[in-house]
């Protein structure tokens, strides 16, 4: 069922892209309402499902974790053998991201491993246990991603973007039991009660509170955001994957420059593979998608050599943080 958002509804959203731990009264503060509509507004947007869950942003390149993608078109897949297919890789507990999609490819899976040679023995067993529906396949591995509040919801002036960096500058900072704990237990529940934790660590609030502002302050906790199932509102996720003509800095900056100022772009990502850019756009309006492809092209005919589009169907699974400890 479509439902159309009010501009409270879609203040609310947008203050929880910008930061999901805020308190209802601060929400409240920020869009002119009051508490009890803000708690309210909240709870209907959950109990309608348009908001599936309150993430944290994790700067995963600073604790060794990267992040890679397999691409690929399928054959042979009837009704019953797809529903196989997609209860097996739902299972897995390797793959962090699943999305049915139309254009070049049918299906995007997503993962997190600490090294190639760990991402390609996780690829090859992935592989072997759909080959037989397998045509081909791309794979790209992220150097760098950017996660941008959805601007696009109050039509705001855009001087300027404020991103989380999902990927980033890469460190190998060593987390001890407790910290890792604390991130699983918040990775899908960003609006969680430092009580809560507390209680499941066996330590009490001040303290697990200093924890996750230790993590804050390292950069590795880059903030909190919220998942909307864009279906429910009448959105379609669409993945522009970029491939460059030249690789001049200056104009390759000039382009991810204009790139983010596209109010619909949420995601940002350079990518190692046969393209080197990824633009993630939520838009209601596919026309809309071709005509933004059409002035990319032309307005860096040097430096955009092929855009390929990908629109996201059914993101079936989406996790910030691997479901296994690294």
């Amino acid at each position: 069922m479509v439902h159309n958002l009010d501009k409270i509804d879609c203040k609310i959203l947008y203050e929880l892209g910008k930061n999901a731990r805020l308190s209802y009264r601060k929400i409240a503060r920020n869009i002119g309402s009051n508490k009890e509509i803000v708690a309210y507004r909240i709870n209907q947007l959950i109990k309608k499902k348009i908001i599936t869950k309150f993430v944290p942003v994790f700067a995963l390149s600073k604790l060794n974790i990267f992040s890679s993608k397999i691409y690929l078109r399928l054959k042979g897949l009837d009704e019953d053998a797809e529903i196989k297919l997609y209860k097996s890789l739902l299972s897995n507990k390797n793959i962090a991201w699943i999305a049915k999609s139309v254009g070049r490819w049918d299906l995007l899976l997503g993962m997190y491993t600490k090294n190639i040679i760990e991402f390609s023995q996780k690829k090859d067993k992935i592989l072997s246990q759909i080959s037989k529906y397998v045509q081909d396949y791309d794979i790209t591995q992220i150097e760098d991603a950017l996660v941008f509040n959805r601007d696009y919801l109050i039509n705001k002036p855009l001087t300027y973007r404020r991103e989380f960096v999902f990927a980033g500058k890469v460190e190998n900072i060593v987390l001890n039991r407790q910290e890792l704990k604390i991130i699983h237990l918040i990775k899908n529940n960003a609006r969680f009660q430092a009580l809560d934790i507390a209680k499941k660590l066996k330590i009490d609030a001040r303290t697990a509170i200093n924890k996750i502002k230790t993590l804050e302050k390292r950069g590795i906790l880059q903030g909190y955001t919220v998942f909307i199932d864009l279906k429910k509102i009448n959105f379609q996720l669409h993945k522009l994957c970029i491939y460059l003509e030249n690789h001049d800095t200056n104009q390759i900056r000039k382009l991810i420059s204009f790139l983010k100022t596209n109010p619909n772009t949420i995601h940002l990502i350079k990518s190692l593979g046969l393209w080197e850019l990824e633009v993630e756009i939520e838009s209601e309006n596919l026309g809309e998608i071709y005509n933004y492809i059409s002035e990319l092209k032309n307005k860096f005919p040097k430096t955009i050599k092929q855009i390929d589009l990908a629109i996201i169907t059914d993101e079936m699974k989406l996790d910030f943080f691997p479901e296994k400890k690294h």
